[in-house]
């Protein structure tokens, strides 16, 4: 009788385990495509609109800037590879930072509109791999 009351316990034992085990790689999975978003961040129109780069998210990876015209961008790009920070209206390219080396920081002044524009890594395959993010100017 011992024996049958084990393997009834393992086979409630095996079922838990296997759906613990199913739900860490599904988590796992999901964890690798999508980032959590961080806030957003408002800056004045005078105001350098500062990013971190790193392996493949930009923080902040939301922006809102106080007034139109002449932005400056800062990327401080603190990963190991080359990062970017491109701008795009819709799916047109308004300007951004050159493609540099990590441990650098880089600048550009984009002349920008009242609108939303999304902010993109062009290197390889980092957009697809998350690093993308939103400037809003109001």
């Amino acid at each position: 009788m011992p024996a049958i009351r084990s393997s009834s316990r393992a086979a409630g034992v095996l079922p838990a385990t296997l759906a613990a085990a199913l739900s860490a790689v599904t988590l796992a999975a999901c964890g690798g495509e999508e980032q959590e978003a961080g806030p957003t961040v408002t800056v004045g129109a005078a105001e350098p609109v500062e990013v971190v780069a790193d392996e493949y998210r930009f923080d902040p990876s939301s922006l809102v800037v106080e007034g139109g015209g002449p932005v400056e961008l800062v990327l401080d790009n603190q990963g190991s590879i080359a990062h970017n920070l491109r701008l795009f209206d819709g799916t047109d390219e308004v300007g951004g930072t050159p493609t540099f080396a990590g441990g650098d920081q880089r600048s550009a002044s984009v002349d920008l509109a009242p609108g939303a524009y999304r902010m993109v890594c062009t290197v390889a395959d980092h957009e697809e791999l998350g690093m993308v993010g939103e400037l809003e100017v109001r």
